[in-house]
């Protein structure tokens, strides 16, 4: 939990030093890359535009990378790859085996799970990295209300 109730929250790790600037600050945070915003920004930037009818979101580009639009599909492979980055510096830190990950861009499910299984895969070295397992998380947006939840309630015995 820490002091000021962020632990765990890996969206400020630098994963790019040569990075944009991020609201926090700091330059080249994993916020900066993969968050849905930061992932429509870059996929506009990079000759992206959303369907007719549909407004220019994460859930338009989600869409279109799962249809095999080539940028859409880069979109989600450079996020992969910086949460990938920061995935393997947190496990690597507190030698971890399962990672769980929440937040909107997950809700992509496969579109993001797969290349960033592969991310990790091809960045692991150390021995005890190379089987890490990352799956998304059941609770959905949720997951943050039961972590607080289970701060405050007592534990059933």
């Amino acid at each position: 939990m820490g002091p000021t109730g962020n632990a765990g929250h890996i969206g400020h790790i630098s994963v790019d030093l040569d990075g944009e600037l991020c609201p926090c600050g700091a330059v080249g945070c994993l916020e900066t890359i993969s968050s849905g915003p930061s992932m429509v920004r870059w996929a506009l930037a990079n000759g992206w535009s959303a369907p007719p009818g549909a407004s220019p979101d994460a859930r338009a580009l989600s869409a279109d990378a799962a249809r095999g639009v080539p940028v859409a599909q880069l979109a989600f492979q450079r996020a992969a790859d910086a949460l990938a980055v920061a995935i393997l510096g947190t496990a690597a830190l507190f030698d971890l085996d399962d990672v769980v990950i929440g937040g909107g861009v997950s809700g992509a499910g496969e579109t993001l799970l797969a290349p960033l299984r592969q991310a990790v895969a091809k960045r692991a070295g150390l021995g005890f990295l190379r089987g890490l397992k990352v799956e998304r998380t059941s609770l959905e947006r949720d997951a943050g209300l039961y972590g607080a939840a289970a701060l405050v309630l007592p534990v059933a015995g």
